[in-house]
């Protein structure tokens, strides 16, 4: 019979019910009020439709039978761009996905007004604002995070780093702690065109990077702790040789070039889906296992089995957030 290699680490959740969650990395578009310099022009000139809120209420109630009804899962839309509350129906499809019962989150710049994000506050279940040093208005990112905070969204804050103005990047992710109370953060290393390759980091700035930024307490603050918030991932388990487990963070592993998954049994696809900006669905953001098809299609073909990797790297944290076990082998 198989038997699993743990030579080969595996990697699961710290926190089981995360594999339970089905998490929908939806490109709403690529219509975005940044153009950050190190983000690829089709991320953000616009060129692609939005996609119409008819086909997007089918397909939530397409993932809905598959997800739910059929395999007893819990479903989280990650609305992403581009920047996804430019949206002209953001409200309406948060609507129709909480009326199934489904979650919804979103990965922002922060940018929109006071006024749009404390009507957001009462439809997202977590928010990742993403601080982008070159385009971001800091009074306004802050005033953002504050307003999500006091509505109690859990909030996630990326600061993107870049080699060139790193020092300043670093001072910015220290004042953004200073000014919340309960956000979680990490300054994010930047891959070219956002493709496998950082970019060339001095051995310092990664040591920097890997020791990552500390809240202190304040004023008396009582600082609540991440475990407190109801996200939808979290910390993963990696299997050592020896049958035990350490905690670790997709970042790190990042860092370390130690997310190399080749060949293992992936639960992209049952934990996970990517939808790109032309409608088109994958099982995660690497692509591996193919399309899926494409929203407004019968044809979609949500999968019900895991996939073998066919990646020689794990470059995205959403993707690293996801179960994966070596290949079966032969016990003698």
């Amino acid at each position: 019979m198989g038997t699993v290699n743990l030579d080969a680490h595996a990697l699961t959740h710290v926190d089981p019910a995360h594999a339970k969650v089905v998490l929908v990395d939806w490109m709403l578009g690529n219509h975005c009020n940044f153009a950050c310099d190190y983000c690829p022009t089709n991320l953000h000139d616009g060129s692609i439709d939005w996609i119409s809120l008819g086909d997007a209420t089918r397909f939530l109630a397409q993932l809905h039978a598959h997800y739910v009804e059929g395999l007893g899962r819990n479903l989280w839309l990650q609305l992403t761009g581009g920047e996804p509350t430019q949206y002209p129906r953001f409200f309406d499809l948060c609507a129709s996905a909480q009326s199934l019962g489904i979650k919804v989150a979103v990965i922002s710049n922060g940018s929109r007004t006071a006024r749009f994000w404390e009507k957001a506050a009462s439809v997202l279940s977590s928010a990742i604002l993403t601080y982008h040093d070159l385009q971001v208005d800091h009074a306004r990112f802050i005033e953002t995070l504050r307003i999500l905070e006091a509505a109690g969204v859990p909030v996630h804050v990326n600061v993107t780093a870049h080699p060139d103005r790193f020092e300043n990047i670093m001072a910015s992710a220290e004042d953004i702690l200073a000014q919340s109370v309960a956000a979680t953060l990490t300054v994010k290393p930047l891959r070219i065109g956002f493709g496998t390759e950082l970019y060339p980091y001095s051995d310092a700035q990664m040591a920097r990077l890997a020791a990552r930024p500390r809240r202190v307490a304040r004023n008396g603050d009582e600082v609540r702790k991440k475990a407190a918030w109801d996200f939808q991932r979290g910390l993963m388990l990696r299997w050592l040789s020896d049958g035990t487990t350490e905690k670790v963070r997709a970042n790190d592993l990042i860092l370390a070039g130690e997310n190399h998954w080749r060949s293992f049994r992936c639960q992209a696809g049952l934990e996970s889906l990517r939808v790109k900006a032309d409608g088109t669905v994958y099982r995660a953001v690497c692509g591996s296992g193919g399309c899926l098809g494409r929203i407004g299609e019968d044809s979609l073909d949500l999968p019900v089995v895991p996939v073998t990797c066919d990646r020689d790297s794990c470059a995205c944290v959403s993707d690293i957030l996801i179960t994966k076990m070596p290949p079966l082998s032969r016990s003698t």
